[in-house]
């Protein structure tokens, strides 16, 4: 997480900030290092790591929805 990242599609990062493997200020980091001016971050408050719960896989299917219909 040093350097740029030669990515120039749509991206979206989904974190929970009760994960306790991956910081969710690398979510953060990341997006500031993609290339894509298309980067936004959504930090999930009470998300752990696997964003496995209901409400959580329904955003992640949401983002996906919302990703195919604007291409």
């Amino acid at each position: 997480l040093g350097a740029p990242i030669d990515i120039a599609v749509p991206a979206r990062l989904i974190h929970g900030q009760r994960d306790p493997d991956v910081p969710w200020e690398h979510s953060l980091t990341l997006a500031g290092l993609l290339r894509s001016d298309d980067v936004q971050t959504i930090l999930v408050k009470d998300g752990d790591h696997r964003l496995s719960r209901p409400q959580d896989i329904a955003l992640i299917l949401k983002v996906i929805e919302d990703l195919s219909a604007a291409s």
